[in-house]
């Protein structure tokens, strides 16, 4: 009983301790001037109490936390700057298309408006195959190159898919060919450019139909860029090699032809308008 009575005492003198503790008390109040050795006098508000507590606002000189933010902003900037950048070199995009976009892209001809909406059904998944044949300098390379920026995925010339398989084949290959194509197979989007550069030999043919045939059973889009021309249009009786319907065995033409946007473009060259050169010459 004692214990009990003791307890309820405690309690009770903790809780008028409570009540009777009002705290530090308020004894100034008000705005005055603190300095920056760097930016000079800046207003501040100031509240002070009994126990020596001070607490002022803002604690820093506002135009020091200014730029400090400013500076953490750019280096952020800079930060997500550099890793795109290493994200379009790791998708081989080429660093003239890494500040372009579709926006960009002004077509001057039908073939262009075409090349223009094929790539938008690509990239809205409305299109799974789109193949653009036609002069140089026309835009073809760099609407690869946004496509790419834009869904993810690689962009290769022929050249350089065939110089990698034929690699894979040296003592010592990190990959085999399968790893190879297998691993073009599956980006969410492939453009392969050049195409009609490299002779269509038959290990090219093998490899090129394999990947646009998988590409094809699994629904995941290609986009092809070529010099090419088609047969009614070259002035040759039966064609040339650069006739697209020359170019491809009847396997692969059949897959192309299915289901896609072929689009021939012949425009300026927008590239022979850009080139600026010294010619010298010692004869006269």
């Amino acid at each position: 009983m004692d214990k009990e009575i003791n307890s309820k005492e405690m309690f009770s003198n903790i809780v008028q301790n409570m009540l009777n503790d009002e705290g530090p008390k308020l004894i100034e109040e008000g705005d005055r001037e603190d300095k920056c050795i760097i930016h000079g006098s800046y207003k501040v508000h100031f509240v002070r109490y009994d126990n020596g507590r001070e607490i002022v606002t803002p604690k820093v000189c506002p135009m020091c936390e200014k730029e400090r933010e400013e500076e953490k902003r750019q280096r952020e900037a800079e930060k997500n700057r550099i890793e795109l950048l290493e994200e379009y070199r790791s998708r081989n995009i080429s660093p003239e298309y890494f500040d372009k976009s579709l926006s960009d892209y002004i077509p001057t001809s039908k073939g262009q408006e075409a090349a223009l909406k094929g790539v938008n059904d690509i990239i809205t998944s409305k299109k799974k195959k789109l193949i653009l044949i036609g002069s140089n300098g026309t835009g073809k390379t760099m609407l690869g190159n946004i496509a790419v920026k834009i869904m993810g995925g690689k962009i290769y010339t022929m050249y350089e898919i065939a110089t990698r398989i034929r690699q894979s084949y040296m003592p010592g290959s990190k990959e085999t060919e399968l790893q190879i194509v297998n691993g073009l197979i599956e980006e969410p989007l492939l453009v392969i450019d050049e195409v009609g550069r490299l002779k269509m030999s038959e290990a090219v043919q093998d490899w090129f139909s394999y990947i646009l045939d998988k590409r094809h059973t699994r629904g995941k889009p290609y986009f092809l860029i070529g010099n090419l021309h088609f047969k009614k249009d070259c002035g040759q009786k039966d064609g040339c090699p650069k006739c697209f319907e020359n170019y491809f065995d009847k396997d692969i033409l059949s897959r192309l032809t299915q289901d896609s946007t072929i689009v021939e473009i012949f425009a300026e060259d927008k590239r022979r308008e850009q080139h600026t050169f010294n010619f010298i010459t010692d004869r006269r």
